[in-house]
């Protein structure tokens, strides 16, 4: 869970933390940052036509994203968000140093697993964003089974899941990867 160098931006580190969670854990999880940090937090809609929108500090997050679904990604920032893009691309490279959450919805298919993602220049800033990544984690479960169709199983450690996801999974809904037509298994509830 450390932050690494980005190959195409060499002035930037990453860090991504892929998991398998619910939207109204990862709504809550923005929201408490944003609350308890006084963040800036932007909405992006991505279909039927891309919409992007600015949150107050301090405003309620689940109204403001009822106001603009279907919101596919949340962004966090310290400095106010410019919102003059004309597509995602262009939200996330005219508002750098932001942290990224992917919201999945639950659809017939099941659930995709998303990710908690940043590139920054800023490596101290970084290393706070991987810090409250860490501190949210510590409820989630780490590690879970990859299964391709045709069976074959491969243990992928740096994989976690929230306590809804578990829930979701022990009750036969398919945990589906981000890309491809793999699926996840949970062998334990998160602790």
């Amino acid at each position: 869970m450390a932050p690494q160098p980005n190959l195409f931006y060499p002035e930037m580190m990453h860090f991504a933390l892929p998991l398998h969670a619910t939207r109204e854990e990862l709504i809550e999880l923005a929201s408490g940052w944003a609350q308890t940090h006084e963040l800036n937090v932007s909405l992006e809609r991505f279909f039927p036509d891309y919409l992007v929108g600015a949150v107050p500090r301090g405003a309620d997050l689940e109204a403001a994203i009822a106001e603009l679904e279907p919101v596919r990604r949340i962004s966090l920032r310290e400095a106010p968000f410019e919102v003059i893009a004309a597509n995602h691309v262009q939200h996330l490279a005219l508002n750098r140093e932001s942290f990224t959450i992917v919201l999945e919805p639950l659809s017939e298919d099941g659930l995709r697993a998303t990710a908690l993602a940043s590139k920054m220049g800023d490596e101290e800033k970084l290393r706070w964003w991987v810090g409250l990544a860490r501190e949210s984690a510590a409820g989630w479960h780490r590690g879970a089974w990859a299964v391709e169709p045709g069976g074959r199983r491969k243990f992928v450690s740096d994989h976690w899941y929230t306590p809804a996801a578990y829930e979701l999974a022990a009750a036969g809904v398919p945990m589906l990867s981000s890309h491809g037509n793999a699926t996840f298994e949970f062998d334990a509830p998160p602790t």
